[in-house]
């Protein structure tokens, strides 16, 4: 499927909106249909009714055609790689030249095949057939209705054991499998192709999908062989199944429903024997053919399920079971703090990737968009649920510090997080203690952070004891302190702050130089320690920044420039991102605009702390520069964000050695 064909008539595709649409002409269509020929039927008898009825049940009769059409071009629009539609937030563009009755008339006979060779014993699997079944599931998996009449002709337990089956033809404790064992190079592949095709098809609301998706969730805490004296009797469904959600967009419904069910099973294995729950295979044998973890734990493949679908993933974390004490615990609680997550390193290897995951779907659920991906304006207004949850977050670290420094690869995502809540941690930490949320203002709900407690501080300062959680935190703040300088130069509505535009550029540069103060202490603190990798940043820091730069400041930008409002709505295209873009660009590649003039560089050194300062105070004032223009307000700037700085060190001095209590 080419998303790209040129037909010269594309739709714009809102894939949420136009599967509500597909169940309402759904759930109408039966009912229409059924009580037309009940009524055509009752009022024959005296002979009234016929023609309206009878245009009636035309009309259901349409739609039944019309719904297999519906449903293709909303899984094409759920296709990876499908293309945005301009100027419409959240549509996708759908070639209507891949939309008709003949594609899917084929993609219900490829699936068919797919199917006669998926039932096969895997050990019968020649090489040319395994190659064959991957490319079936390749180039058919988006389109409708190849997903679903695949998985549904497989059946849930269907399913499990072809592709246990697959993952172990020709391993020395099933024998045989010459076929797949030629293509064991490529079971990672195939693993992908087909957790897209299984991610697909749940996107279907079909009573046959529904009673697939029940029948997998009923089928996840027991062996999928029981009996079996051959193989043993195997790994249990959740096994299976979770390492088949690594990639795609499963149904959120489905996601809710199988995470509440495995999340259950995998407190009870904690409680009774103190381990995450890991339902490994019986008499040896694997499930999971990517990344370098053995695919035992089925809350890693889970957690990246979560990682794709955000909405899915903050219902989860923010819903609620029971700990060892019977008392109310959120998921969030359970994995972040109380889970003792396996070692489910592949042989050779050290694998953090089941934690690690997690860190990526508390992204997702936290932000409402896939790590990764450019936060849109609707994003950026958090919804209650997302906020608390955020709260949640710096909660934890903030009381338990060593869950994040124990753990310190979750630090990249603590810091992506931090960029989408910048109004909230600065408000939090500011000496403002009067107009702080006003002066740094959400479109959407605002994470409960409250300024009379370190929370957010000793968060700040944790995240920043790691290179990358620091890398973020720098950039981020910076980009979004100078655009929202910039956005109040240019008029943006200040709400109910008091300040003029000299006393605001001023709490900014200061509360600018605390941020960077609480941070740049807490590298400091690293290399007091002997990590003496922390104490510069090496040439190739670049290359890194760049594959993460762009979202972290895209999504500042939009957070300042959502001052913007009413009139000046209109001015937002126009300055969203100058300001923010120097600091960004200033920080990786150096300050200065003359050229055959060295360029001024910043945040190189970290071995002595005044050079750190003293980059930080110099990039505050670039800030205001950028911002403003305004000469005698980048000399002021400097003098407050100084300020900051040493009220920082003072705040810092005590982290490394103060209890939690002491901290409270």
């Amino acid at each position: 499927m080419d998303p790209d064909a040129t037909s010269g008539k594309f739709s714009g595709i809102d894939p949420d909106r136009l599967r509500k649409v597909i169940s309402t002409v759904e759930d109408g269509r039966e009912t229409l249909g059924n009580r037309a020929a009940h009524f055509k039927r009752q009022l024959a008898r005296f002979g009234l009714g016929q023609t309206e009825l009878q245009d009636i049940m035309h009309v259901a009769t349409w739609a039944g055609e019309e719904l297999p059409l519906l449903k293709q071009r909303y899984h094409l629009s759920l296709a990876e790689g499908a293309p945005g539609f301009a100027g419409h937030e959240g549509m996708v563009r759908v070639n209507e030249a891949l939309v008709n009755p003949a594609a899917v008339k084929e993609a219900r006979k490829a699936a068919q095949l797919a199917a006669a060779l998926a039932k096969k014993d895997p050990n019968d699997l020649s090489a040319t057939e395994f190659d064959e079944l991957n490319a079936l599931l390749a180039d058919n998996r988006d389109e409708y209705p190849f997903a679903e009449t695949f998985v549904t002709a497989l059946g849930a337990k269907g399913t499990l054991l072809f592709w246990d089956g697959v993952s172990n033809a020709g391993t020395p404790t099933r024998g045989g499998g010459e076929g797949i064992a030629a293509r064991k190079e490529r079971l990672g592949d195939f693993q992908r192709n087909l957790s897209l095709t299984l991610a697909a098809a749940t996107n279907s609301d079909t009573p046959v999908m529904k009673a697939w998706k029940r029948d997998i969730i009923a089928l996840g805490g027991s062996p999928i062989r029981e009996g079996d004296t051959v193989a043993g009797a195997g790994p249990d469904g959740f096994v299976v199944m979770s390492n088949l959600m690594r990639y795609g967009d499963f149904d959120d419904a489905f996601l809710t429903d199988y995470g509440t069910a495995l999340v259950k099973k995998d407190r009870e294995t904690q409680f009774s024997r103190g381990l995450g729950y890991h339902g490994a295979a019986m008499g040896g044998g694997v499930s999971n053919h990517v990344g370098n973890d053995r695919g035992n734990d089925p809350m890693t493949g889970f957690m990246k399920a979560l990682a794709n679908s955000p909405d899915a993933a903050t219902k989860f974390f923010t819903a609620e079971g029971r700990d060892a004490k019977d008392k109310k615990q959120s998921n969030f609680t359970y994995l972040f703090e109380t889970r003792k997550w396996p070692d489910d390193s592949a042989p050779g290897e050290e694998s953090v990737t089941g934690p690690n995951s997690m860190g990526h779907a508390l992204e997702a659920a936290t932000t409402g968009h896939r790590p990764g991906e450019v936060a849109t304006a609707d994003h950026l207004k958090h919804s209650k649920a997302q906020a608390d949850l955020f709260g949640s977050i710096v909660s934890s670290v903030a009381h338990d510090r060593d869950l994040l420094l124990d753990r310190g690869f979750l630090s990249d995502s603590m810091a992506n997080m931090a960029a989408e809540y910048m109004p909230e941690l600065k408000a939090a930490i500011s000496n403002d203690h009067h107009f702080a949320e006003e002066l740094y203002a959400v479109a959407g709900a605002r994470a409960p952070l409250k300024q009379d407690e370190p929370d957010a501080a000793l968060f700040l300062y944790t995240v920043g004891k790691n290179k990358e959680g620091f890398d973020r935190l720098n950039i981020g703040e910076h980009a979004y302190s100078a655009q929202l300088m910039q956005a109040f130069n240019d008029g943006a509505d200040m709400g109910h702050y008091p300040g003029n535009l000299k006393e605001t550029i001023d709490q900014l540069a200061y509360d600018s130089g605390y941020f960077q103060g609480i941070i740049i202490g807490a590298k400091n603190a690293e290399i007091a320690q002997g990590h003496a990798e922390e104490a510069a940043r090496s040439e190739g820091w670049k290359e890194a920044v760049t594959t993460w730069g762009g979202p972290l400041v895209g999504a500042v930008t939009g957070l300042a420039s959502s001052r913007y409002t009413g009139p000046g709505a209109d001015l937002v295209g126009e300055l969203a991102g100058t300001a923010a873009d120097e600091m960004f660009n200033g920080i990786v590649e150096g300050f200065g605009e003359d050229e055959g003039k060295e360029k001024t560089q910043v945040y190189k050194d970290f071995a002595h702390d005044a050079k750190a300062k003293s980059d930080a105070t110099y990039t505050v004032q670039r800030a205001v520069k950028a911002a403003t223009g305004d000469s005698s307000a980048v000399s002021i700037s400097g003098r407050q964000a100084g300020e900051g700085l040493a009220d920082a060190k003072t705040l810092v001095s005590g982290f490394e050695n103060a209890s939690p209590e002491e901290e409270d």
